[in-house]
């Protein structure tokens, strides 16, 4: 009998928000499958950085310092230890801000910190039995996989941009089969 009409509200055509996706504290993580593995690989280095750097890299140069051996307590290799774990720890600050390349290369100086602390406890420790070990390097050398996985984070971010700008660059530069027919 009669039409069906359907009065519009405006109230009602607003637009909703679409859902974001989960991201961790940022955005440009990388794409597809890339996405997951730097997610992962965020959280494994939080972790990581937390027991490595926070608990031990604190807490233990701290102890050794406060030893009542003067050797052992007098020696620098503890502060760079700390120092190196402080390092770190702003690191992955800026890793979780979004600045991937600035994170890796602050880690890269990390890393040397923590190859320096370890030819320090190594040149103290010499003398010292081979079956006991050579110092604290168990609680501080794991630090060296939180720089790669800097730098795994890195390129999973930023290989694919820079393979399209290397892409779109090539396609600039090659001649247009085309543009050369609509000159003619």
């Amino acid at each position: 009998m009669g039409k069906n009409v359907k009065l519009k509200n405006k109230r009602t055509e607003k637009k909703t928000p679409e859902k974001e996706s989960f991201f961790f504290f940022v955005r440009d993580q990388g794409e597809g499958a890339a996405r997951v593995v730097v997610i992962i690989l965020k959280i494994l280095e939080l972790v990581m950085t937390t027991i490595f750097c926070v608990c031990l890299g604190i807490f233990g140069p701290l102890a050794i310092r406060g030893m009542d051996d003067p050797v052992v307590s007098s020696d620098p290799s503890s502060i760079y230890w700390l120092a190196s774990s402080c390092v770190y720890i702003i690191g992955l600050f800026v890793l979780m801000f979004g600045h991937s390349k600035i994170a890796t290369v602050i880690h890269v100086i990390a890393a040397a910190g923590t190859l320096v602390t370890y030819a320090s406890y190594a040149k103290m420790f010499k003398d010292q039995d081979p079956s006991i070990g050579m110092g604290p390097t168990a609680l501080y050398m794991p630090c060296l996989f939180i720089t790669v996985m800097t730098a795994v984070i890195m390129l999973l971010i930023n290989l694919p941009k820079w393979v399209d700008r290397h892409v779109q660059k090539v396609n600039e530069q090659a001649p247009s089969i085309l543009g050369d027919r609509e000159k003619k």
